[in-house]
């Protein structure tokens, strides 16, 4: 199945070529918060959404779908639009009941200023709260007839949204778009994580709080945005001449029935998940280059993900490279999964692999190449892994080979 679009929009840009220059370069996206006073939040840090995204945002939408939409939702269709026109895509000629669009948000609606005070607008206000919407919107916006809904999984959304609609894509869909969208940079998300213990309190050096793999992280940041994938079939991509990123070619997802909140300590559930991903693609082991892994910064994550690469890979793990985009852009939940897919693709389209920043001082239980602070040039990149693991135990891998 071919990647032949992509929109994305987090702290790094709001296109898909600022952002992945920007993490080509290895900038941070972590700054101290600006949107709302976080005076009183033990975490006070975040990767948010550039301010020009706000200023064009009127610019890009139509002025119905801007005022009744709320922010997660006004995303979707901004990354949405961007993956079509990436992808060159004229809708107008493809079959409106085999395209479909799948969204992955684990919680963003609730809280979005669009009017409330406004009873007129009430009803239309309280439907736009739903998080079908954000999947929903878009598909009435293009006119897909397909599969329209949201998948919630926390952390993996996004990559289980990418996983649904490659399954759609393999049975009965000619296109799909997945999209990943979450905006939880707001003082209740943040309370609610820091009571959890789960986020950095660098405040004073923001820039440097994200630090996979780095034996002195301390908790991910909260970040936020937008990424949409589209997905086609094959003989579709190649007979309308489509630039092909990559191909999705095995997905796997599992649930590890073990604690809401953190991974299984040895990484059997995300070993297995992989395992599967690559026997759905009908690989070797020996062909994956790169994982994107889920890289969390926490010390429960970083450790476990290890884990987990070595039982699958054995010695060979020491020969595969590994780095994590959120030691650049935080950690967006829902987003990040669709965007970690997406930059795969890009690895595997440009050879070129990004790198995991502010990676300092070893760990010892973290002692693969994390590729650390630059990015990689590479030459025979063929295939890859993207990884994305959200709280209750929800893993999903996805398999992408060079096209």
């Amino acid at each position: 199945m071919a990647v032949t679009g992509i929109g994305i929009i987090c702290p790094l840009g709001i296109t898909i070529t600022e952002c992945w220059e920007n993490m080509v370069k290895g900038k941070s996206g972590i700054r101290k918060i600006t949107r709302f006073d976080a005076s009183e939040c033990e975490s006070k840090i975040a990767g948010e959404i550039p301010a020009p995204y706000f200023e064009n945002e009127k610019k890009i939408l139509p002025r119905v779908f801007y005022e009744s939409n709320i922010l997660p939702s006004r995303l979707s269709m901004v990354v949405a639009k961007q993956a079509i026109e990436d992808a060159q895509l004229d809708v107008t000629t493809i079959d409106s009941a085999r395209a479909g669009v799948i969204t992955g948000c684990g919680g963003s609606s609730f809280g979005d200023q669009v009017g409330f005070n406004n009873t007129q607008k009430s009803t239309m206000n309280y439907a736009s709260e739903m998080l079908n919407v954000h999947a929903d919107c878009v598909r009435k916006e293009l006119g897909f007839k397909g599969p329209s809904f949201n998948v919630a999984t926390a952390c993996s959304s996004g990559a289980f949204a990418v996983e649904m609609a490659y399954d759609y894509v393999k049975t009965n869909g000619d296109i799909c778009l997945a999209i990943g969208v979450e905006t939880m940079v707001n003082k209740e998300a943040i309370d609610g994580f820091c009571r959890l213990m789960a986020l950095s309190i660098e405040n004073d050096f923001p820039e440097k709080a994200s630090r996979p793999f780095d034996k002195h992280r301390t908790g991910f940041v909260i970040s936020e945005g937008a990424c949409a994938v589209l997905l086609e079939s094959y003989d579709l991509a190649i007979r309308r001449g489509a630039r092909i990123y990559a191909l999705l070619t095995g997905a796997a997802s599992t649930s590890e029935a073990y604690n809401i909140v953190a991974p299984e300590p040895e990484g059997n559930g995300i070993a297995r998940t992989m395992e599967l991903a690559i026997q759905n693609a009908g690989l070797d082991k020996e062909t994956i280059g790169y994982i994107s892994a889920h890289g969390t910064s926490t010390i429960h994550n970083d450790r476990s993900e290890t884990k987990a690469i070595k039982r699958v890979f054995g010695s060979n793990a020491y020969n595969i490279a590994v780095s994590s985009q959120k030691s650049m852009i935080g950690h967006s939940i829902g987003s990040s999964g669709a965007i970690e897919f997406a930059v795969t693709a890009l690895s595997l389209y440009n050879q070129v692999i990004t790198p995991t920043i502010n990676y300092e001082v070893p760990d010892p239980d973290c002692d693969l190449d994390y590729v650390p602070n630059e990015a990689r040039k590479v030459k025979s990149l063929e295939a890859a892994i993207s990884n994305s693991f959200g709280f209750g135990g929800h893993n999903v891998s996805l398999v992408l080979q060079r096209h």
